[in-house]
């Protein structure tokens, strides 16, 4: 009847792990991945510390990947915190080592590091890569107070479980370099179209906030030629490190290819966007590169909805990008919020005499800001982005009004004085005219309206 029991509940333990290391093909964060595996080892298997070490692709090196908390990876001592003579063993052979008692070992109690490290019973077995069977690691467990903890069965289960382990590995490796750069980190084009598509949806769905910023390296083109594309590589990396310093866990941030790069900044309005520009902006310019002459700065180029009135992605990053070149027209080491001039003007920019009263896009933010307090300002953020389309829609038409017109006297001086389409046109232009006063007291009440809006009058 005990032997009954024992067996049973090593079934149950066989068809736990089994459905448990099935489960871990659905993740695709090699980190969360890793961290999974670690969680179900230290609960199914009875062990004082549990370890993944992976083998670097290139190098060759062994290092800790993830490990139970009282194994701290981020000090050199507690980072060879297990015996690399094992590890060292089980991939190069592919083969599993297990130890109830290793000081009863002939084998094992002669080796310096499991000795030093005062090991008493271990399991250390291969991870393996089903593409192409190679060795990426090993499940390493071990127990440095009592012995005999480890049963042959618990190699067995350990076995079995690092076999879906490693093939999950694997996966979320070749996930993780079909979706990173490989230089900057970042993420790809491919997987930053697919991420603002679904979060312009859900920012359409929920009726929140969404920024794209658009960031460009000026002139990285004379980096690469004067210094070679070496520095220009860590160029991109350091600027890379210092956009992620400047964002939430949330945000996301991808390399689009060269110098360029984008971020998408979930429910962020225009002002805490064009905040985050600015910490990029400036901490990309402290960055002290060795061996170049002078301080790489950024140019970034902003667009938010629903402040600027897009209805796709399309729209949206098309005036983030609209808003970048302005940046860099501007001089570079610049921040630029699409329709920046328009809504200054809209706001009330005004230049009194000698004395230039000049607002920028800084103080209209805290004007802004300050005039909200304790408010949102979705709204508020919607009609200003609007009436900033409306405006560039009347500024263009008017412009072809002025070609249409220039075409008009062209073609009026080729007609015949006494032609009856004189008096046609005649008439037409009176109209025209007409129309044009029309509007020009309707823009002189419009002009009226924003002067006597808070924000625009003149502070004390």
């Amino acid at each position: 009847m005990k032997e009954q029991r024992v067996e049973k509940r090593q079934a149950d333990r066989y068809k736990t792990l089994l459905e448990m290391g099935q489960s871990l093909i659905t993740i695709t964060d090699l980190d969360q991945l890793l961290k999974k595996i670690i969680d179900v080892v230290a609960k199914e298997i009875q062990a004082e510390r549990a370890l993944i070490i992976l083998k670097h692709p290139i190098t060759g090196e062994m290092r800790i990947a993830n490990s139970t908390a009282n194994v701290d990876t981020s000090t050199l001592e507690d980072a060879m915190l297990f015996s690399r003579t094992i590890v060292t063993d089980v991939v190069n052979k592919g083969k599993s080592i297990f130890s109830r008692d290793v000081i009863k070992d002939g084998v094992l109690s002669k080796s310096d590091s499991v000795m030093n490290l005062k090991i008493r019973s271990l399991m250390c077995v291969p991870l393996v890569a089903k593409q192409n069977g190679d060795i990426i690691g090993t499940v390493y467990v071990d127990n440095r107070s009592v012995g005999n903890i480890f049963a042959k069965e618990d190699l067995t289960l350990l076995e079995s479980f690092a076999n879906l382990a490693g093939m999950a590995i694997e996966n979320a490796h070749l996930y993780e370099l079909a979706i990173i750069d490989e230089l900057t980190k970042c993420y790809v084009r491919r997987f930053f179209e697919q991420r603002i598509r679904e979060e312009f949806s859900r920012a359409e769905r929920q009726g929140s906030t969404l920024s794209v910023l658009m960031i460009d390296v000026d002139q990285f083109k004379q980096v690469n030629d004067r210094y070679g594309h070496a520095t220009g590589d860590t160029v991109l990396k350091e600027i890379a490190g210092a956009i992620k310093r400047n964002l939430r866990t949330y945000d996301l941030v991808a390399r689009l290819g060269g110098d360029e790069f984008a971020i998408i900044l979930p429910e962020v309005g225009f002002q805490d966007a064009f905040r985050v520009a600015e910490k990029i902006r400036y901490t990309a310019a402290e960055i002290i590169f060795p061996g170049l002459s002078y301080p790489v700065t950024v140019s970034v180029g902003i667009a938010c909805f629903p402040l600027h009135h897009v209805s796709n992605v399309e729209s949206l990053m098309k005036k983030a990008d609209v808003a970048l070149y302005k940046a860099k027209q501007l001089g570079r080491n610049n921040c630029f919020l699409y329709g920046q001039q328009e809504m200054l003007e809209l706001f009330g920019q005004r230049v009194e005499g000698a004395n230039a009263s000049t607002l920028t896009i800084s103080t209209l933010l805290e004007r802004l800001e300050h005039q909200n307090t304790g408010e949102t300002s979705e709204e508020i953020d919607f009609v200003i982005g609007k009436s900033i389309e409306i405006l560039k829609d009347v500024h263009e038409q008017v412009n072809h009004l002025k070609i249409m017109a220039v075409q008009m006297n062209n073609q009026i001086h080729q007609l015949d004085p006494r032609s009856f389409k004189i008096r046609e046109v005649t008439d037409m232009l009176k109209k025209l005219i007409e129309k044009k006063d029309e509007t020009e007291h309707a823009f002189q009440d419009y002009v009226q309206m924003l002067r006597d809006l808070p924000l625009t009058k003149s502070e004390p």
